[in-house]
């Protein structure tokens, strides 16, 4: 096959993503904190050998290019072409992005994510002479073939295509990857010689006319995972295809902070844990607890004296972890056991937040219980109503227990600005600003504390209350950086 080039079209307005396209264009939207576009002009460049992309921009188009550049820090020469008729639809993005080319054109939408794919054999002997080639994934329901387009075989010929079918035979479903001869570039450009108006709107639906006069379109069968990215539910499925294909590799860090209010007795027992690569025990003076658990080779400790408040002992263990994916706890009134319940979930969620809200799971003598779990309640009530357009479901937002992938939480350090406890709340609000999910769950919530009818703590107080509840109020009139 003669030099290859790439063509992303990313035009398109990604209004059915909404308010997450709100500011950014939908290829900008994050799989595993890798922007959609990032990692498709990384599959050109890695499975394809791709090495001249064009890029076909439009709304908010100047959000990638200053995030991709030049290309050159991927390895890639990348080329801007501007869509000033975005009411032309896709066909006329592909006829910009094939434009004065003569060589074949390898064409990926900038809104799909493909992880695992076998993209690579778009350069094999079964495909080198056909007219074009289209990307085949098998559906798992009607509905998924509905919402891309039907693709009808004859042996290995592509027959028949139908943008959006209403009546669904087969669960073979076209993506948006396409191998373009240069017979095939020069059709398109064919039918746009009269001029924008004068070409296809719908590019499939050309595409299914040109197989209908037995022009040679093959299928290329791609396993791995395949999302279209058009609403939320798509973007949380993605996210789970490609962290399920590497979770196993993940690294695990535990922060558990020490001050003066709480037990150290629960460190080894998280140390234990076989889920954690490393323990990060944050404290401002040392213990004889301290020292006798950081005899366990998982343990590092992180003494920050100058620390003055709780908050910035958070951050500070948060700051040191290494691993991939970041727990965070305060005290021993967590269970260890639920460090395999937010490892689960954090496949799906970019923050997962413990609530002690649950009365099947608050032992008897516990702190949150009357006004104070009442309070915590209405809290989370309040930054769920401010913030409702991302779909938020929350009961206790200041729940210490919970886990992170380390890219959310460097995606949000720079807006965090409380320095006390309120820095918890202050996490969840800047990740749905980020717009990232969340997802909470229970989580066990014991009094060890004998001695004492409750969980003692300062900050259960109407001070701290008024302190939440006047962050939240600044955070949703604010815009974060």
């Amino acid at each position: 096959m003669s030099k290859l080039y790439g063509i992303i079209p990313a035009a398109g307005r990604g209004v059915r993503a909404y308010p997450y396209t709100r500011d950014i264009p939908k290829s900008m939207l994050e799989i595993d904190s890798v922007p959609l576009i990032r990692m498709n002009v990384e599959l050109m460049r890695d499975r394809l050998g791709i090495r001249d992309i064009r890029i076909v921009i439009g709304h908010h188009g100047e959000l990638i290019r200053e995030y991709l550049g030049d290309g050159s820090a991927l390895g890639v020469n990348i080329t801007y072409i501007e869509n000033d008729r975005l009411d032309l639809e896709l066909a006329y993005s592909v006829f910009l992005g094939c434009r004065g080319l003569e060589g074949p054109c390898c064409v990926i939408l900038a809104d799909e994510c493909y992880a695992g794919t076998n993209h690579e054999q778009l350069l094999g002997d079964e495909f080198r002479g056909a007219f074009g080639v289209c990307g085949v994934a098998r559906a798992q329901s009607a509905k998924e073939v509905r919402k891309n387009y039907s693709v009808a075989l004859d042996k290995h010929r592509i027959v028949d295509m139908h943008e959006k079918p209403t009546t669904v035979t087969s669960n073979l479903m076209g993506t948006g990857t396409f191998l373009l001869s240069p017979a095939l570039v020069a059709r398109l450009q064919a039918a746009f010689a009269g001029g924008p108006e004068a070409g296809p709107r719908v590019f499939t639906g050309w595409l299914g006319e040109l197989c209908r006069e037995g022009c040679d379109m093959r299928p290329l069968l791609l396993h791995g995972g395949y999302v279209n990215v058009n609403s939320r539910d798509d973007l949380n499925y993605a996210n789970l295809l490609v962290r399920e294909h590497t979770f196993p590799q993940r690294k695990v860090s535990l922060v558990y902070v020490v001050d003066e209010e709480n037990r150290q007795s629960a460190i080894e027992r998280f140390a234990e844990r076989t889920e954690i690569d490393e323990v990060i025990v944050v404290f401002r003076q040392h213990s004889r607890e301290i020292e006798q658990a950081a005899r366990n080779p998982k343990l590092r400790l992180l003494p920050v004296p100058e620390a003055t408040t709780i908050g910035q002992l958070f951050t500070r263990g948060l700051d040191s972890a290494r691993g991939d994916i970041l727990l965070l706890v305060h005290s021993d009134t967590f269970s260890p056991s639920d460090v395999s319940k937010l490892l689960v979930y954090l496949r799906d969620a970019d923050l997962v937040v413990g609530t002690r809200t649950t009365r099947q799971m608050i032992e008897q003598g516990t702190n949150m219980r009357g006004i104070v779990r009442a309070a915590h309640v209405l809290l989370a009530k309040l930054l769920e109503m401010l913030w409702w357009r991302f779909d938020c479901r929350f009961t206790d937002v200041c729940c210490v227990y919970r886990g992170m992938w380390r890219a959310t939480y460097a995606a949000i350090r720079g807006n965090l600005t409380a320095s006390g406890v309120e820095v918890i709340p202050e996490m969840v609000i800047e990740v749905l600003r980020a717009r990232r999910r969340i997802i909470e769950i229970p989580v066990n919530y014991y009094n060890r504390d004998l001695e004492f009818s409750h969980i003692r703590s300062r900050y259960q107080n109407l001070a701290t209350f008024f302190q939440i509840l006047a962050l939240i109020v600044r955070k949703r009139l604010g815009k974060p950086r």
